[in-house]
């Protein structure tokens, strides 16, 4: 009798669980613009705490290394010291890049407005010549000339929507100063306080979770952070690498806008398998409109330049740390890119390498079950 009343206690336990997730399901479908919207706010309000994590992440890479190399016996005052040598150590970076790269990239960029009018006039040459020797019949040019006209006044009008959002785009840009300040100061804090906000963390968990579960949280954790560590470090090591190296090869080839297509390439090769060719096209561009034979000799260079990352700097730099074949790799950088854009195709990788791991982990998991099993069931 007690039997029958738990077993109908846990299917009644069971149908009110289900009810209430089909309940919380249709709620969400039907106010899921609203739902979206308000996740939308929350994560607006929490951008400063994002930011701070995100650069007490990267500040604790190498606060690692410094931490493992200092000669200091004392454990509270060597996490110490090393957070503020990591801490100096980045805004030094900074520092140098702004004292060294900004001065040239204006100067590049100041160049570059001043013969606007002159790329303009060559374009518009090599459109006539073009047309001039392609024999194109009167109709087809009075459709392009259209079409031209067309262009101008779209593009007119485009400018004139845009100008009304410029002093929202503005006050945009200073708030996310503001917004990056306060995430370097959370993440000043988060550094200093590390340890003791883990053992909060890892207190709570405990509280909420069951052993088995935290142990499995915890491993999944870990795998994610030393994933994220590995990737980032050696991808963006890996891109000041390339960026020297091709502001150095512009130099000697005598190539314009060396320091803007060295910037271009070194920030675009954060993004995996596409990053490098979005680099070498956006430079090829600004190349071609001073001197097409400069284009073509940028565009063999950073070909060149591309294949000895690939088969030297990135085992080497980056290594195995996302553990994935070349088809994996396009997948996950495509898939992220087509959901979250530039930061997806940048994090995609890393995420997908942990999916990866652990569906096999699982899948080996498993299959020493079943084997487990079998042997089980020959040995009766």
């Amino acid at each position: 009798m007690k039997t029958s009343i738990k077993i109908h206690d846990f299917t009644l336990k069971s149908i009110l669980i289900m009810m209430t997730y089909a309940a919380l399901l249709v709620l969400g479908l039907i106010y899921f613009k609203t739902i979206v919207n308000y996740i939308g706010n929350l994560i607006g309000i929490a951008q400063p705490f994002i930011i701070g994590f995100v650069l007490a992440f990267i500040f604790n890479i190498p606060m690692k290394h410094i931490y493992k190399r200092l000669p200091i016996k004392n454990e509270k005052k060597r996490k110490t010291i090393s957070a503020i040598l990591s801490i100096l150590l980045i805004i030094l970076v900074i520092v140098v890049i702004i004292m060294v790269i900004v001065p040239q990239v204006i100067e590049n960029v100041r160049s570059l407005i001043d013969n606007l009018p002159e790329i303009f006039a060559q374009a518009e040459k090599w459109m006539d010549y073009l047309l001039a020797e392609i024999h194109l019949s009167s109709d087809v040019l009075e459709r392009i000339n259209e079409f031209q006209n067309r262009f101008a006044q779209t593009l007119l009008s485009t400018l004139t929507a845009w100008a009304p959002g410029i002093a929202s785009g503005v006050s945009h840009f200073t708030s996310s100063i503001v917004n990056i300040f306060m995430g370097f100061v959370m993440a000043v804090y988060m550094l200093f306080s590390k340890d003791k906000l883990i053992r909060q963390i890892k207190k709570l968990a405990h509280a909420v979770f069951s052993d088995r579960h935290y142990q499995y949280i915890s491993e999944v954790v870990h795998l994610t952070g030393s994933t994220f560590e590995n990737f980032l470090a050696g991808q963006l090591t890996e891109s000041v690498i390339i960026g020297v190296l091709c502001y150095i090869g512009c130099m000697i080839l005598d190539i314009p806008y060396a320091s803007i297509a060295a910037l271009v390439i070194g920030f675009t090769n954060i993004i995996p398998y596409f990053g490098p060719i979005i680099g070498a096209a956006i430079s090829a561009v600004l190349i071609v409109f001073v001197s097409p034979v400069k284009a073509l000799i940028f565009i063999v260079f950073s070909t060149l330049l591309q294949q000895f990352e690939s088969n030297l700097i990135y085992p080497h730099v980056v290594g195995s740390s996302v553990g994935l074949s070349a088809l994996w790799v396009l997948f996950a950088v495509s898939a992220g890119g087509g959901l979250f854009g530039i930061p997806g195709m940048i994090f995609g990788l890393p995420t997908f390498s942990v999916i990866y791991e652990l569906i096999r982990r699982w899948t080996n998991h498993r299959l020493k079950e079943k084997q487990l099993l079998k042997q089980k069931e020959q040995s009766v």
